[in-house]
């Protein structure tokens, strides 16, 4: 069975995928995405390499990852998953306490959809996160129409 029909079946549910490596961040971005009422599956982790791992062959439509991790920093991870990407992965929130600009174009120019600084604002991050998933849903039913 193919992407496109999975998507395409009445019960689908887009999946989002928060990296952080504090609990609380990732259930404050868990109670933000439940606030979108939009029938998420929302995958949480705390290990950059484990979600790599873990999203190999999985369809992903939105990532929301802390900068500092452990094995890797925001910006390698954001490469990472940009060079391997397939029509499995789409968008990338990182959000980071470094205020610093020029580390927020370097993620931008690396593939990120959007930088936020820590601690996000929540109708920030519930406004950024709801309009990439829109945007995913509408690529894949236009992908679904070209297929027709």
């Amino acid at each position: 069975m193919s992407v496109s029909s999975i998507r395409s079946a009445r019960k689908f549910r887009q999946t989002v995928l928060l990296i952080d490596d504090q609990s609380t961040v990732l259930d404050i971005h868990t109670a933000i995405l439940k606030s979108l009422k939009m029938d998420l599956k929302i995958v949480k982790m705390t290990d950059p390499v484990e979600a790599l791992e873990w999203m190999q062959n999985k369809q992903v439509d939105l990532i929301i990852t802390d900068f500092r991790m452990h094995q890797m920093d925001g910006i390698q991870f954001v490469q990472t998953i940009k060079s391997a990407c397939n029509e499995l992965c789409h968008f990338i929130i990182v959000v980071t306490a470094i205020k610093d600009q020029s580390t927020h174009l370097e993620l931008i120019t690396a593939g990120a959809s959007a930088c936020l600084t820590k601690p996000a604002q929540t109708q920030e991050l519930a406004n950024i996160a709801h309009s990439l998933l829109e945007k995913s849903r509408d690529h894949y039913n236009s992908t679904l129409l070209d297929l027709k």
